[in-house]
């Protein structure tokens, strides 16, 4: 499958509909194989840190991705990237993981302490952006200000972000016991570690430039059909984007390994909100002229449905298929709407 993705990537028709497909096709497999991998990792190192690990592998085309759509002023593009991914990640990836998971194992429980500390860093992220969109329709602040007010909290962001990490793998890891079910098996410990990471690096490298082509074929494809672009922002490039740990997050939940799919899942919109786009501010602020938080009322409106949803259904500490199936529904509901909006 390695094999066949990367003789795809070197295939290039007259057609971009062709061309679309055919590097779809590429990123699927080494996307898989990157779910079954950080699986198998999270065997030798817990849950909470292969999840850590897969959204951080997951984030780093999107970052590539974001720079590039900066650097060429799709400033509205990345915006939508950004909700785009808290609300697939909070709706779609979860609600299959949820849905196949509850089928597979009737139910699955986690640690609710993971799903508290995770949602209360995704509602500081939406406090922000309430906040922001608050300045520019009550008080007297440019467009410079508000670019800068972002930066600011660019930087509050990228802190917390870091806090967090601490808080759970190092002074309060110990409350997070019940996610680091680390397996001693040999059964699951078939595949020697180092192998597994020099497999993860290729794989990594392999699906970065996999998403770099298909999402250029994504953009010929929009522009000469005349898709909307925030459209294509919210929905299309998270969901390729994010092929993999959303992969991922499926096989865990599959494993009923439920909190590794928590970590995956939520763990991806954290850094999306916290690290990644902290970053493009700071990138963007230096080198091209600024990039504000600033985001439309509908786009902020959807944002906290999706979060409200899905703090509703991992608040009980347990999960079931139907409430996998509900956050399914709400992001079909959310694609309907983006569509026509």
């Amino acid at each position: 499958m390695f094999f066949l993705s990367t003789v795809l990537l070197f295939i290039k028709t007259s057609n971009s509909t062709i061309n679309l497909i055919l590097y779809s096709i590429s990123i699927v497999p080494p996307a898989f194989i990157l779910g079954k991998l950080t699986t198998k990792l999270s065997d030798y190192i817990g849950d909470k840190k292969g999840g850590l690990l897969s959204s951080t592998l997951g984030n780093i085309p999107e970052l590539f991705m974001g720079v590039f759509a900066v650097k060429v002023g799709l400033n509205e593009l990345v915006k939508a990237t950004i909700i785009g991914s808290i609300v697939s990640n909070m709706l779609l990836v979860l609600g299959i993981s949820v849905f196949i998971g509850g089928i597979n194992h009737k139910e699955q429980k986690f640690n609710k302490l993971i799903a508290r500390t995770n949602f209360n860093q995704i509602l500081l992220v939406m406090s922000a952006i309430i906040l922001i969109a608050s300045l520019n329709k009550y008080g007297v602040v440019n467009e410079s200000k508000i670019k800068f007010i972002s930066l600011i909290i660019a930087i509050v962001f990228i802190s917390i972000y870091i806090l967090g990490l601490i808080f759970s793998l190092y002074t309060h890891s110990n409350m997070f016991v019940l996610s680091e079910e680390i397996t001693t098996t040999c059964e699951n410990k078939k595949i020697p570690y180092n192998k597994i990471i020099l497999k993860l690096i290729l794989i990594c490298i392999l699906l970065y430039f996999s998403s770099k082509k298909l999402i250029g074929e994504i953009n010929i494809v929009v522009i000469n059909n005349g898709f909307k672009e925030e459209f294509v922002g919210i929905v299309l490039i998270p969901l390729l984007g994010n092929i993999g740990e959303n992969f991922s997050a499926i096989i865990g939940a599959y494993k009923n390994k439920i909190n590794l799919s928590l970590e995956t899942a939520i763990g991806s919109s954290i850094q999306m909100a916290l690290f990644v786009t902290p970053l493009l501010i700071l990138i963007s602020y230096v080198f091209y002229g600024g990039f504000s938080l600033l985001f439309s009322t509908f786009q902020i409106i959807v944002s906290c449905i999706s979060i409200l949803i899905s703090y509703m259904v991992f608040q009980d500490g347990k999960t079931y298929w139907l409430e996998g199936s509900i956050l399914i529904a709400v992001y079909i509901m959310v694609l309907l709407v983006f569509y026509y909006i």
